[in-house]
């Protein structure tokens, strides 16, 4: 059983606040995941399509490495079905687009050729959802996005939630501030991670907690994550969900007891004491992150790094996992640069192509992250 807690509530700090949440709050009953950045249900129809939900970087050095891509196909209807079998053939991808960090683009051709495909388990689709989102809370959000975009575009990931029982979520978020953050089902403390919503099907609870996720403090991120991890993983832990837990962060985490080496071990460690699949995707927004570790993160769990430079192309990200979530295909690529690279990490944007039973999808990536020198 779920232990429910009363949400902290937190005095408005900054003019305007009371505005912007009735702005936002207008948008509660209308917000859907149309405009083209993930699953629109209502509008696929009988179309299938692509999403392009991440990507990290393997290991890479000189002139060659590897990646991995995140993706989805999807079939239209209500609720939309994920494409299962896809091989290496039917996919292709094409780099418009290198730069650094900064946007400047950078004087090199990079070519992508995909070697290996992971397709998700046929049932998992119809196994039900159960998706934790950790959400920033540190003050550095103010400046980064002061029109608080990441809230509308967490709504269009909850958006595509099917009804209950089949998905459900759950809203946290962290900053470096101790006080009482609730308990996980099981009776383990929060520390870190506050609790906003619990686990619930009613997306407008869902939405309710998004809104109460406001910026103050510093980046406890590695402890609000394992904390995160285990809410997750305690919550009727002998039923077989699909577990994913997405984190939302925009800076380099300063306040944890806990090294990223120390975060991955425990997550990874839970999840096969538990007999589960914990899965985690990292939504990065800004620069001013470790890029590195982000990515191991996620890669430690089978999971996914997606980057938005500017809080205006926060949508996309955060819909597309939903399509990452029920039908994901983890692409293996490898990477060949048209002349050594230094270490750093670069931002390659282009097309992804899947041509399939006489149909070609193609869907745009943007800022997929190559870390130069790592792993």
């Amino acid at each position: 059983m779920s232990l429910k807690m009363q949400p902290r509530r937190v005095k408005n700090r900054k003019t305007g606040w009371l505005f912007l949440l009735v702005l936002v709050g207008s948008c509660l009953a209308g917000c859907g995941s149309s405009g083209g950045t993930g699953i629109d249900p209502s509008a696929v129809g009988s179309q299938a399509r692509l999403t392009f939900n991440g990507a990290l970087t393997r290991s890479f050095s000189g002139t060659q490495g590897e990646m991995e891509f995140n993706l989805a196909l999807l079939q239209g209807g209500d609720p939309p079905q994920p494409v299962t079998q896809l091989s290496v053939s039917q996919v292709s991808l094409q780099v418009n687009r290198v730069t650094d960090l900064l946007g400047i683009p950078q004087p090199v051709a990079l070519t992508l050729t995909p070697t290996r495909i992971e397709n998700p388990p046929s049932d998992l689709a119809q196994r039900p959802l159960l998706m934790a989102v950790l959400m920033d809370g540190s003050g550095s959000l103010l400046v980064l996005d002061p029109q608080s975009r990441r809230f509308l575009a967490v709504f269009r990931l909850l958006d595509q939630f099917r009804p209950a029982p089949l998905d459900l979520g759950a809203i946290l978020r962290f900053d470096n501030r101790g006080a009482g953050f609730g308990l996980t089902a099981l009776g383990q403390p929060l520390r870190t991670a506050q609790l906003l919503q619990d686990f619930t099907g009613d997306k407008e609870l869902l939405r309710r907690g998004v809104l109460r996720a406001v910026p103050g403090g510093n980046t406890a991120l590695y402890d609000a994550t394992v904390e995160a991890g285990r809410f997750l993983s305690d919550f009727r832990p002998n039923e077989r969900f699909n577990r994913r837990l997405v984190v939302f962060t925009d800076g380099i985490d300063n306040e944890s007891t806990r090294s990223i080496n120390q975060a991955t071990q425990e997550l990874t460690a839970l999840a096969r004491e538990r007999g589960q699949k914990l899965t985690v995707y990292v939504v990065g927004l800004g620069v001013d992150l470790n890029l590195l570790e982000l990515q191991s993160l996620a890669a430690a769990t089978e999971g996914t790094f997606v980057l938005a430079r500017f809080s205006e192309v926060l949508e996309a990200p955060f819909a597309n996992l939903f399509p990452a979530a029920i039908g994901e295909h983890r692409l293996q690529v490898r990477v060949q640069s048209s002349v050594p690279l230094p270490a750093g990490s670069y931002l390659l944007s282009g097309e992804l192509r899947v041509e399939r039973e006489g149909s070609r999808f193609v869907v745009p990536f943007n800022d997929a992250v190559l870390t130069v020198g790592s792993r």
